[in-house]
């Protein structure tokens, strides 16, 4: 029996992905995609936080689904995505604040089971405070963070490094 978690994966999914079929085709039958634990390509350096990519590319337009396997440590700094997303609980308890003032004591420890949409724009800040955490993550791709002041104000980007030659 999937549990509350995998049930609300499982609805998040099929809003997103099922095809519409005109009245005359009969519809392909595909196979389904199975991954068993130990198959799951996680990404993320050792020791630290982990991610894998089941559905789209979040680089691209289009559905995503993604997991993070969160370790204990301080969240993010406040920021907004341009496209809605949706976060769902999967273990643990996640931390997680709204607005441009970053206030760690105000975040809220939301529950295993928790379903967080944010709307496009809205700013964020969390992480997994004091202990390791799942979220899953449902959104649409090619949606840049943007980084916010005090105030709500857009930062620019920092500078990325130059590549080693």
């Amino acid at each position: 029996m999937p549990s509350f978690s995998g049930w609300l994966a499982a609805a998040a999914l099929a809003g997103i992905a099922t095809p519409v079929l005109a009245e005359t085709a009969e519809p392909p039958h595909p196979a389904p995609i199975i991954q068993l634990p130990d198959q799951i390509k996680w990404g993320g350096r050792p020791g630290g936080t982990r991610n894998v990519t089941l559905l789209g590319d979040t680089r691209k337009p289009g559905p995503f689904i993604t997991i993070a396997d969160w370790v204990a440590g301080p969240p993010s700094k406040p920021h907004y995505h341009p496209k809605m997303r949706t976060f769902i609980v999967l273990k643990g308890h996640w931390d997680f604040g709204w607005g441009p003032k970053y206030d760690l004591g105000a975040m809220q420890a939301l529950p295993e089971g928790t379903v967080v949409t944010v709307p496009a724009g809205g700013i964020i800040y969390d992480g997994c405070k004091q202990a390791p955490c799942v979220v899953e993550t449902v959104g649409d791709g090619d949606d840049p963070e943007f980084m916010v002041d005090e105030n709500g104000k857009t930062l620019p980007p920092e500078p990325r490094p130059a590549p080693a030659r």
